[in-house]
């Protein structure tokens, strides 16, 4: 499948997670400290990550906005469910991105 950048979304924020570069903690052993300080990013830096497929990404958003449209191979985790699934990529060998509308 080739991944497309047209009719994904409007506006978009992206995040780093902090701690889950390589040798990092994952999300999962993030603090609350370092998570609310989680990095912003602009598309040109998620695009090169997302082409080479260097990187995590999970939308945040809700199922509906993710069923009108996301990036290819983005993983929905609705932000009140991050916390309780962060486990799910600790150890992660990649960073995480984040993002929502």
């Amino acid at each position: 499948m080739t991944r497309t950048w047209t009719n994904v979304l409007g506006a978009v924020v992206l995040a780093l997670v902090a701690g889950t570069a390589p040798g990092g903690t994952g999300a999962a052993g993030a603090s609350q400290e370092s998570e609310a300080a989680a990095a912003r990013i602009t598309l040109a830096e998620f695009k090169k990550l997302f082409d080479q497929n260097a990187a995590i990404v999970l939308d945040v958003r809700n199922d509906e906005a993710y069923k009108a449209g996301h990036f290819p191979g983005a993983i929905l985790v609705p932000l009140e469910t991050v916390s309780s699934r962060a486990a799910e990529w600790k150890g992660a060998r990649k960073p995480i991105i984040t993002y929502c509308s």
